[in-house]
C-alpha cells in the first residue's frame, strides 16, 4: 500500500474510463495533467512509477494515445536550472532575507509572465486576519513571502522546511518519504473529506514521530515561537506533506497551497488557489525559487543557507522579485 499502489490503481480506472467513452474537455484536461504528474516527477529523477505504471499496462503510452485522439499534446516539462555553484560561506537566513527585503529592484525592471502574474494573484488569495501569522516555506514560496515583507507586516515567517532539512535533523535520507506515506494510505482508503484525511494523517504521523523525537521537537520549538493564535503555512502544492505534518504537530496550523494534482483536489479544495497543476515545476523552477540559495544548516534555531554566485541565476532572481513585489496587491 501507498505511493506506488495507489498510483496504480488510480491510473488504471482512469485510463479505463478515459478509453470507455467519449471525453468532455474537462476529463481531456485531466488526461494532460495526469501525464504531467508523471512526467515532472521523472523530470525530477522518480522514474520508478512511469517506468511500473508503463510495465504493467502501457500507463504512459496509453495516456499519450487519449490525447493524440483529440488531437492534444503533453503539456511542456520546463527546463531545469542547472546546479549554480554556491558561496561556500553560511548565511543566516533571516540576514539574507533582509538584504532582499530592504534591496529590492526596481520594479520597472521585472518582466511579467502568465506564471508570475498568477504568483501575484495567489498573493492575493493569501489575505491574513489580524490574529494569523503566515509561514511560508522556502524556497518554492520566496516570491509570495517577499510580496508581504515589502509591506512590512507583522506576523510573516520564512522556512526552509523541505527534503534538505527533514534529511538534516532526521538523519534519513528519505524522510519526506516516510511522512508522505499516511497521506497516499488515506488516499488509497478513498478518504477525501479533509477532516477525515487529516485525522488519519495525524494519527499515522504521530506514531512516525516516536522514533523520530529531534524532528518532533524541532519543529515544535519552531512553532511554539509564533505568538498568534492561527498559523497557516503558505506552500507550492502537490501533496501538501510539510504543511500536513506541521498540522500533526500544533493544532492551530491550517495552510494553503497554490495548486495539487487531480487526485488530490477533492480533499484539499478551498486550500488551494487554483487547479492548474501543470504550473507548479513551473512555479518551483523559477531562478529566486529554485536556485537562487540553497539551504545549508540548522543550528541553535536559526536555519542557514548558501547563496548563488551565478550572476545569471542572481540577475534572473531579481527580474522576478522585482514583478512581483512591484504589482500592487
Amino acid at each position: 500500500m501507498g505511493f506506488l499502489s495507489f498510483n496504480e490503481k488510480y491510473y488504471a480506472r482512469k485510463l479505463d474510463e478515459y478509453e470507455g467513452k467519449a471525453l468532455a474537455d474537462a476529463q481531456i484536461y485531466e488526461a494532460k495533467q495526469l501525464l504531467k504528474v508523471l512526467d515532472d516527477l521523472s523530470d525530477e529523477g522518480y522514474t520508478a512509477l512511469s517506468e511500473r505504471l508503463e510495465n504493467k499496462f502501457h500507463c504512459v503510452t496509453r495516456l499519450k494515445a487519449v490525447l493524440e485522439r483529440y488531437d492534444e499534446t503533453p503539456f511542456d516539462v520546463p527546463k531545469a536550472i542547472c546546479p549554480p555553484a554556491y558561496d561556500r560561506q553560511e548565511k543566516e537566513l533571516g540576514d539574507f532575507l533582509s538584504e532582499l527585503t530592504v534591496s529590492l529592484p526596481d520594479p520597472a525592471r521585472g518582466k511579467g509572465s502568465d506564471l508570475l502574474f498568477d504568483i501575484v494573484e495567489y498573493s492575493r488569495f493569501l489575505r491574513r486576519e489580524k490574529d494569523e501569522a503566515y509561514v511560508f516555506l522556502l524556497r518554492d514560496c520566496l516570491l509570495p513571502y517577499l510580496r508581504f515583507a515589502k509591506d512590512g507586516k507583522e506576523g510573516l515567517y520564512a522556512y526552509p522546511i523541505g527534503r534538505a532539512f527533514l534529511r538534516d535533523i532526521s538523519g534519513e535520507k528519505n524522510f519526506d518519504d516516510i511522512i508522505r506515506l499516511p497521506i497516499y494510505l488515506a488516499a488509497e482508503e478513498g478518504i477525501c473529506d479533509f477532516a477525515q484525511f487529516k485525522e488519519f494523517f495525524v494519527r499515522e504521523t504521530k506514531k512516525t514521530l516516536r522514533a523520530y523525537s529531534r524532528v518532533k521537537d524541532t519543529l515544535a520549538r519552531l512553532l511554539d515561537g509564533i505568538p498568534f493564535d492561527k498559523v497557516t503555512v503558505v506552500e507550492s502544492g502537490y501533496c501538501g506533506t510539510v504543511p500536513m505534518l506541521l498540522a500533526a504537530i500544533d493544532g492551530r496550523v491550517d495552510f494553503k497551497m497554490y495548486t495539487t494534482a487531480p487526485f488530490f483536489v477533492d480533499v484539499y479544495k478551498d486550500r488551494i488557489f487554483c487547479k492548474r497543476y501543470e504550473r507548479l515545476r513551473l512555479f518551483e523552477t523559477l531562478y529566486s525559487q529554485d536556485a537562487l540559495f540553497e539551504y545549508a544548516a540548522f543550528r541553535e534555531g536559526k536555519f542557514y543557507v548558501r547563496t548563488t554566485e551565478d550572476k545569471r541565476v542572481f540577475d534572473g532572481a531579481k527580474d522576478e522579485i522585482a514583478f512581483v513585489t512591484g504589482t500592487e496587491l
